[in-house]
């Protein structure tokens, strides 16, 4: 049982690590903006996630 646990907090440790840390900046156009922090897998994912229709958010490069 404990082997079991110990197996499956691993697996879920793993899985937890291969995301990074993007800042999404926000309102940039006028005034301070604003920055939010996104995990995601990939640079692909964590734009898709900061910038969607409309938004005036981009992926701090």
């Amino acid at each position: 049982m404990k082997s079991r646990l110990l197996i499956l907090a691993l697996l879920s440790l793993i899985l937890f690590s291969c995301t990074k840390e993007y800042n999404c900046v926000c309102g940039s156009d006028g005034g301070e903006p604003y920055v939010l922090i996104i995990s995601a897998n990939n640079l692909d994912d964590a734009i898709t996630e900061c910038s969607p229709s409309g938004s005036d958010c981009e992926i701090e490069e």
